[in-house]
Parts: C-alpha cells; structure tokens; sequence
C-alpha cells in the first residue's frame, strides 16, 4: 500500500480556501439575476484587460470559442493558410480546419516546445512569396493570413521573432495563451503582444472557471468590434445581422468565480513556479529525466514536463508511468499525438511539412502534478518516488551484458 495518493490535478484544496468569496460573488448574481451579459460580465472584462495591460477583452464560451471567433475576425477563410505548432492541444489547429481553411504545421524547438520561428521563416522561404503585400503559397496559390503561436505548457513563445517574420510577410500573430496566464515574455504579458490572443478559462487552466469560458483579447479598437460581434450571432445590434456568427457567451457566474479568483492568479502562478524550482533541485541528477527550462519570459508552469531519455533504454516514460502510479501518484501524457498525425487537418498533399521534434516529444513526455495547493512534502514524495526508479535502474543494469532487470 502506497503511503500517499497524489492526484495529478485538484480543486479541492483552493476551493476550501476560498468558498466563501464564491459563494457570496454568485449569491450576488442570482440577487441580480442578470444570467447573461450585464454587470459581472462587463466587470471581469475590465479586470481582464487591467491584468493583461490591452484594451479590449471579449468573453466568450470556451477558448476554442475565442479561437474560432478570432480567426474569423482576422480573415480565416476558405482555401487560406494559417501556419501553427505541430505539438498542442487539438482547437488551435482545428479552429483553423473549421474555417475550411489549412493548418500548415511547423515544428518545435525541443527546450520551450513552442513554435521555431526559425523554422517558419525556413519554409515561408521555400513555399512562399510576396504578392501586392500578401504571402502566397507557391503551389497552391492559397494566401498565408497569419501564425497562431502557442505558449505551450507555460512557456512563452519568441514574440520578438515571430513579430519581426510576421511584418516582414504580411502575416498576423495569434497568440493561444489557453495555457499560459500570468506568462511573460520580456516584462510584458504574452497576451498583449499578439494581433489578437485568446485564453481558455477551463476548470484545470490556471485561472479556472467552474465550468467553461474563454475570451479574445485585442489593442485594435476595429478587430475587437468584428470579434464582438461574431460573437453574437453576427449582429451590430439587437436584429441588425451583417454576417454569420455564433452565440459564445461567458456567463455571469462563471464571470463572477473568475472575478474572484483572477485576484489570487498571481499568487496560484507563484506556487506553480515554486513547485517546479523544488522539482529542478530534486530531480536535476536524473540521468533519465530532462527537465523543463525558462529560456526567455516568465514560465507559468501550467504543466510541468519532463521528458523520459534514458540513453541506455533501461527507463522508459510507461516504466516510469507505472511506477508513479504504484506508489499513489497520477501523471498525464500531452500530447500522446502530434498533429501532423491527425488525418483531417493535412487533408492538402502540398501543405504536408515533417515535424519530427514534435513526433519525437509524444514518445517521450510526462507531466508530473504541478497544482498549486501541493504541499512541499508531497512534491518530495514524488522526487523520492523518481530517485527511487533511478536507484533500482542502477541496482538491476547488468554492466556486463548492457541487458537491464527492471
């Protein structure tokens, strides 16, 4: 019997901690019962964009939501390109498919696993060119619109770079930040450096709601009012339709919980930050485990990945898994798929591009649980439980033979 179960994700703590903030922000709206738009939503809009430093938030219903509206408003249609990471969640590649448009996935760098800008500038040389102040695809004559980035697991993508490509090619920047709150890169919140840029306020993201949500976040007075409106079924004003849209709205509920708990977002940040720091000292000499690094900004550590090397073959990431898992501790795979594996999103044979780095990583990664309400003695017991593998690989390895007993 194992001495503690470590889940790999909790709410159990953080609420206790704060119930009754909750509690009285949703007595509050059903006081008002203004369930829909009204005052918290306005409200946690303005706190939204105080905290991110941009001028205009948009709610929405989920971050895939955010995603597809933002796409649209940024021009996303039939036939166009987008280019975007090869290792991410599934919505920032099939909010692009969904405008009957084509993801073009460009590889990874292998410490941040953000998008290499250098490997987008690579491929726009070799498959684009420039026309009338537009990027063309040189095959397919299809225009390239923009790159979605996304600050994976964190970790802020090169904004500097991705800036300077985008300009030089006509291109816009979306940035997914559905992962990285509180994230920045060179003293400013990643979400203020994108044409437009979106979070996801999924329960297990690190400013959650208690259900879903999401929103757009824009400097660009023009592009906040088309986001506004396809948010709302399309239309400037009550019965005045100008195009298709779609009904994504936050609720007031969820925008009150957020309002409440975007207060402590900092504080929950931290401590994710703290956990990984205590994880690094602990596991550094872990021939089998590479660890995560902060190479530029300020990582959030919304996941905190390793990945499982062991050059001798002896440890392997479901070696690992299984033995987490004995001793009481969940971990979880992202993503077990890169998606240049998903048949639907490269359905165009001159827009299918290698990204072996990202292949490579769904062998290899583990996330170990990084929620804030952890205690340090429990990210010990998890240290003790991966020193434990390490020791017991070296006990069993037959130096002679190279064969290993584990």
């Amino acid at each position: 019997m194992h001495a503690l179960t470590i889940p790999f994700f909790s709410l159990e703590r953080q609420i206790k901690k704060i119930e009754p903030l909750i509690m009285q922000a949703m007595q509050e709206v059903i006081q008002s019962q203004q369930f829909i738009g009204g005052p918290f939503v306005d409200a946690f809009e303005k706190k939204c964009a105080a905290y991110v430093n941009v001028n205009h938030v948009i709610a929405c219903n989920s971050g895939t939501d955010a995603l597809w509206i933002a796409l649209k408003a940024l021009g996303v249609e039939q036939d166009t390109i987008v280019l975007t990471t090869a290792f991410s969640f599934i919505a920032s590649s099939s909010e692009i498919a969904a405008h009957r448009a084509h993801p073009v996935f460009i590889d990874v760098d292998p410490i941040t696993y953000t998008i290499d800008v250098e490997k987008i500038e690579i491929w726009l040389a070799q498959h684009a060119v420039l026309k009338d102040g537009h990027a063309v695809h040189r095959t397919t004559g299809f225009v390239i619109k923009g790159i979605v980035a996304v600050d994976l697991f964190g970790h802020s993508a090169d904004y500097d770079k991705l800036g300077k490509l985008a300009k030089e090619w006509g291109l816009w920047v979306l940035a997914d930040c559905a992962q990285s709150i509180g994230t920045e890169f060179k003293g400013k919140k990643t979400a203020a450096l994108a044409t437009v840029s979106i979070f996801s306020f999924y329960p297990t993201k690190n400013l959650g709601a208690f259900g879903d949500g999401g929103c757009c976040m824009t400097n660009d007075p023009v592009l906040a009012e088309r986001i506004l409106q396809l948010r709302n079924h399309g239309r400037k004003s009550h019965y005045d339709y100008l195009e298709l849209g779609i009904n994504s709205r936050l609720d007031a509920l969820q925008a009150a919980i957020l309002s409440v708990k975007l207060d402590f977002v900092d504080d929950y940040n931290q401590r994710r930050r703290d956990i990984a720091a205590r994880y690094n000292q602990k596991l550094s000499n872990l021939p089998f485990l590479k660890l995560p690094q902060e190479i530029f900004g300020k990582h959030t550590y919304h996941q905190y990945m390793v990945q499982v090397v062991d050059v001798s073959g002896c440890v392997t990431r479901e070696k690992v898994e299984q033995s987490l898992a004995a001793a009481g501790i969940q971990t979880r795979v992202f993503y077990p798929k890169a998606l240049t594996e998903i048949p639907f999103l490269s359905n165009h044979q001159a827009l299918v591009n290698a990204c072996p780095i990202a292949q490579r990583l769904t062998q290899t990664i583990l996330a170990l649980p990084v929620w804030p309400e952890l205690e340090d003695s429990e990210i010990d017991y998890v240290c003790d439980a991966l020193n434990s593998i390490s020791m017991m690989t070296v006990a069993a390895h037959d130096t002679k033979s190279g064969s290993c007993h584990v």
